[in-house]
């Protein structure tokens, strides 16, 4: 479970509405506004997406790069958020 605060910030830090955040997670308008407002949190396969969103803006992933992979057809964005949020981190 994620605090409602850091729902909102998640799409803020990607420069989303309500409206683009719920296309690009495939949920309703509606439950986004809900997660944010605290009336309801976000569960399953659509958690694991945020935990994503976040962790690869933890890593350092430009918003402009999240959403030109969000461009792609689902699966290859799948693929691409979550090998931006969870690959390793080459270090020298």
């Amino acid at each position: 479970m994620l605090p409602t605060e850091q729902l909102s910030g998640i799409r803020s830090r990607l420069g989303m509405t309500q409206e683009q955040m719920a296309r690009l997670l495939g949920v309703s308008f509606a439950s986004v506004n809900r997660w944010e407002a605290g009336h309801s949190s976000p569960t399953g396969p659509t958690l694991d997406l945020y935990q994503a969103l976040n962790a690869a803006i933890r890593a350092g992933n430009a918003p402009e790069t999240i959403h030109r992979a969000a461009n792609n057809e689902r699966g290859a964005f799948l693929y691409a958020l979550f090998r931006m949020a969870y690959a390793r981190r080459k270090t020298r």
